[in-house]
C-alpha cells in the first residue's frame, strides 16, 4: 500500500541557550526503555523516567543518573497527575518517549477477549491521552526553538499486511481524523467481543492491533502539529531480549534502544516509521 507522502520540517531556530533539553521515558526503568534513556543522557539530554514503581524507578534513576516521576498508563488520574506535575516542576518538555506497553504472554490463560480492553487501554488509549495531555508543553517548546519530538514505541507486530486490504485503506488513509481512529479501534473491540474480527479482517493479535492504532495515530498526530514544529515519528526497536519477550528476542535491548534514541534526537521527518534505525514502510 502507498504511504501518503511525509512531512518534512525545516528548524531554523536556535536552541534555548539557558535550557537543557529535558526528555521524558515512559517505562524507563528496565529493557528497551532504560538503554533509551542511557543514550539520550549519554547525548545531552536531562532525562525523566517515567515509571509505575517507585522502587524499581528509583534505582534505574540512580544507575543511570536521571531523575523520575510516578506514572502509571492504567490510572487516567495518574496520567494527570504526571501532566501536572509536569507543567509546575519542571515546565519543559522538549522530547516524549512513549515507550511503556504491556503485552499477554503466550501462555497467559486468560482468554483472547479478555486481553483485547487492557492491551488497547493501555498501548493506545493510555498513551494517546498522555500524549495528548502533553501537547502544550511540547508546542512550547517548537516555539522556544528546542526542537521538539515524540517518539511512539510501536513493533513490526503493528505493520498494516495483518489487516485486510479495506481496512488497511482506512488506517491509512491519510484524511483519518480521531473520531474516526477511535472508532476503527472500537470496532475491533467490538468484534472480538463477538467473535467475529476474523471473519470482519481484522488481525488475531491484541498487541498488533494496538500498535498499529498507535502508528495510525502517529501519522495523524505529525500532520496535526506539522504547522507548530512538533516532530512525531514511530518506531519498532526490534525483538530484543527484555521482560516482555521473557528474553527470547534475538538482539540486545541496548541495540534495540538506538532507534528509539534516534527518533528522539535526529529526522526532521515526521509521520514515518523506523525500524534498524532507517526509515521504513508501516
Amino acid at each position: 500500500m502507498r504511504l501518503w507522502p511525509l512531512v518534512v520540517l525545516v528548524m531554523a531556530a536556535p536552541l534555548h541557550p539557558a535550557l537543557t533539553r529535558l526528555a521524558v521515558v515512559t517505562g524507563g526503568n528496565k529493557g528497551v526503555g532504560f538503554h533509551t534513556a542511557r543514550q539520550l543522557k549519554a547525548s545531552g539530554l536531562r532525562v525523566i523516567l517515567a515509571c509505575r514503581s517507585v522502587e524499581l524507578a528509583s534505582k534505574a534513576a540512580a544507575e543511570l543518573g536521571c531523575e523520575f516521576e510516578i506514572l502509571d498508563l492504567g490510572s487516567a488520574d495518574s496520567i494527570e497527575a504526571f501532566a501536572r506535575q509536569m507543567e509546575t516542576k519542571y515546565q519543559q518538555l522538549d522530547v516524549l518517549v512513549n515507550n511503556a506497553a504491556i503485552a499477554f504472554k503466550a501462555a497467559d490463560p486468560t482468554p483472547f477477549e479478555q486481553q483485547t480492553i487492557p492491551t488497547l487501554g493501555v498501548n493506545f488509549f493510555a498513551t494517546t491521552r498522555l500524549t495528548d495531555r502533553l501537547l502544550p508543553l511540547l508546542r512550547a517548546s517548537a516555539a522556544a526553538g528546542r526542537q521538539p519530538k515524540v517518539v511512539n514505541v510501536a513493533s513490526l507486530a503493528g505493520k498494516l499486511r495483518q489487516l485486510c486490504p479495506e481496512l488497511q485503506a482506512q488506517f491509512a488513509d491519510p484524511a483519518l481524523d480521531r473520531g474516526r481512529l477511535v472508532s476503527l479501534v472500537q470496532s475491533f473491540v467490538a468484534a472480538v467481543q463477538s467473535g467475529r474480527h476474523r471473519e470482519m479482517g481484522f488481525s488475531n493479535s491484541n498487541y498488533g492491533m494496538s500498535k498499529l492504532a498507535l502508528i495510525a495515530y502517529t501519522r495523524l498526530l505529525a500532520r496535526e502539529e506539522a504547522g507548530n514544529g512538533l516532530v512525531v515519528n514511530a518506531c519498532c526497536p526490534g525483538y530484543c531480549r527484555t521482560d516482555m519477550s521473557s528474553n527470547r528476542g534475538g538482539q540486545e535491548p541496548s541495540v534495540g534502544a538506538r532507534t528509539v534514541a534516534l527518533c528522539a534526537v535526529a529526522p526532521n521527518v515526521t509521520g514515518g516509521f523506523f525500524e534498524h534505525e532507517h526509515l521504513s514502510e508501516w
